[in-house]
């Protein structure tokens, strides 16, 4: 593979990655925007569903990175 090759992975990585973390980010405001639950109730499940999000991309990361690296 070459040097140009590995910069057009990096850069395509780069930009899925930063999809993923905006599009969670978004997500995330909207639904605490519409949530009918109290504050507390909102924070407590907003930190459950950040762990679990937070879990998905790493492992999301780790795949796109192997993939990447068996080219």
């Amino acid at each position: 593979m070459s040097e140009e090759e590995k910069k057009e992975g990096s850069k395509i990585l780069d930009k899925v990655l930063m999809g993923a973390i905006i599009g969670g980010a978004i997500g995330s405001v909207l639904g605490a925007s519409i949530a009918p639950k109290k504050g507390s109730e909102t924070r407590k499940d907003l930190g459950k569903i950040a762990s679990i999000a937070k879990e998905k991309s790493f492992t999301f990361f780790h795949k796109i990175t192997h993939l990447f690296r068996k080219k």
